[in-house]
């Protein structure tokens, strides 16, 4: 066996995804902070179920933006911070979901696109965590 070091050349990691958490952080802002959403009813009572889907659009917000910032920066966890970001909002989105569909209370989202969102964000979290482990190794 020889010391000498190997000749291949090093593998440079791929640039992190800038565009997933930048879209997320957009769409989720969008509807989190300027849709203006309600969160109280016709009797102007507040409605928890709107609240925290409210609420859950703008903490995945901040998440997703913090995770834009990382990937910007080229930071080795970017992909892993993203992916973690999208499970919990998925998560928020999956107890809205629920919550929803046992509610009297309906949310102005439809159902089947609340459904579609959680499904599609659960494969974007999923990949993007699988992704950021491979970057770890």
């Amino acid at each position: 066996m020889s010391n000498t070091p190997s000749t291949q050349p090093a593998r440079k990691a791929p640039a992190p995804d800038i565009f997933g958490p930048l879209i997320g952080t957009v769409l989720f802002g969008y509807y989190g902070f300027l849709a203006g959403l309600d969160t109280h009813g016709s009797d102007g009572n507040p409605v928890a179920l709107w609240i925290t889907f409210v609420w859950t659009l703008r903490g995945a917000t901040v998440l997703l933006a913090l995770s834009t910032v990382l990937a910007i920066r080229n930071a080795p966890r970017s992909m892993l911070a993203y992916g973690i970001s999208v499970a919990l909002a998925t998560a928020g989105l999956a107890a809205v979901f629920l919550w929803d569909t046992m509610s009297p209370d309906s949310l102005a989202v439809h159902p089947v696109i609340l459904l579609v969102l959680v499904v599609w964000n659960g494969y974007c979290a999923l990949t993007a965590i699988r992704d950021g482990l491979a970057e770890l190794r």
